[in-house]
């Protein structure tokens, strides 16, 4: 899906979104953001010189990537989703020059634990020479800092792939989309958003609807992501981005409560009673991080809790756009 907001055919720049992994989401996850900056070009909000590029990520939705002849099915990682995302820039890129105007520079915006795959990204287009530069990353409801530089053993992920991809995967995929979706509403009202009707009607249809294409293969996706594939740690990406022109910012929720929801597969680090005391300063973040290394940092604060570009698109798509300008 490519959404251009340009009048002339004139757009200098280009913003990729990529959306969350999880029981079927895809780029439908956009679209309510999408309809906001709709409508702030109406409004004469000047996005006339940005394109929107909003694909499905591989094993997601509409990016079918199995077969009923494979023996053996694919673990998905970080790689196989930037280098995705890559080709599509360059693809898009090559087009846009056919078509008569060029894309001069890009933004990747990616949520919660997504961001691994936006910092990659961002890394390859840096070490890249035959390409539009890339001037901002943004992430939007960050993981806490341990999630970028802590790393789950590739063992530990496979082990637990292979798991997921047996009864277990099954049972827990069956269950999840059981009754018209009732544990994709339950599970999303609890964890993913701050007020439970901001989901709307149309948010577990469509988890549904993209769960079920190609025979619900889109779940190998999900069991790469439950498994911890995309907690292979950052540190390579933001050595490489460190003291660059790359900005690193971010969005968060004015709801700051944690989703609770965990991979029974994830390890889980437990506090000393020692390490708790309220005297101690508080933890490290991944802003505070980015900033040392000199990509800016910037946080915005907008309504909402984890899925903010649903929560509350007209705040994103004013944040996002203040953050692409600056």
């Amino acid at each position: 899906m490519v959404i251009d907001g340009s009048s002339d055919h004139n757009t200098t720049k280009a913003v990729m979104l990529i959306h969350p992994i999880g029981v079927g989401i895809g780029k439908w996850y956009y679209d309510r953001l999408l309809q906001s900056l709709q409508d702030m070009k109406s409004k004469g909000d000047d996005i006339s010189r940005l394109v929107f590029v909003v694909p499905d990520l591989l094993g997601s939705a509409t990016a079918y990537t199995y077969t009923s002849s494979d023996a053996k099915l694919p673990l998905l990682n970080i790689t196989n989703w930037s280098d995705q995302i890559t080709q599509l820039m360059s693809e898009y890129e090559t087009q846009s020059k056919a078509d008569g105007h060029v894309i001069n520079s890009w933004s990747v915006v990616a949520n919660g634990g997504c961001a691994p795959i936006a910092l990659s990204v961002a890394a390859t287009s840096l070490q890249k020479k035959d390409t539009a530069t890339l001037t901002n990353v943004i992430i939007s409801s960050p993981p806490r800092l341990p999630f970028f530089l802590d790393s789950t053993g590739p063992m530990k992920v496979c082990k637990s792939y292979k798991t997921l991809c047996g009864i277990t995967g099954s049972l827990f995929w069956w269950y999840a989309l059981r009754r018209n979706g009732k544990f994709i509403q339950t599970f999303s009202e609890r964890n993913l958003v701050g007020n439970a009707t901001t989901l709307g009607s149309k948010w577990t249809p469509n988890c549904l609807e993209a769960a079920k294409l190609h025979k619900g293969q889109s779940r190998y996706s999900t069991f790469a992501f439950l498994a911890g594939a995309l907690q292979d740690g950052c540190i390579d990406s933001l050595n490489i981005l460190k003291g660059s022109n790359v900005s690193i910012d971010f969005i968060r929720g004015t709801d700051k409560r944690r989703n609770r929801a965990k991979s029974w597969f994830w390890s889980r680090k437990k506090k000393k009673l020692d390490e708790t005391k309220a005297d101690e300063p508080p933890e490290p973040t991944i802003q505070d991080y980015v900033a040392d290394n000199g990509n800016r940092g910037k946080e915005l604060f907008i309504g909402g809790r984890i899925s903010l570009a649903w929560e509350d698109p007209d705040g994103y798509a004013q944040s996002m756009m203040k953050l692409i300008t600056e």
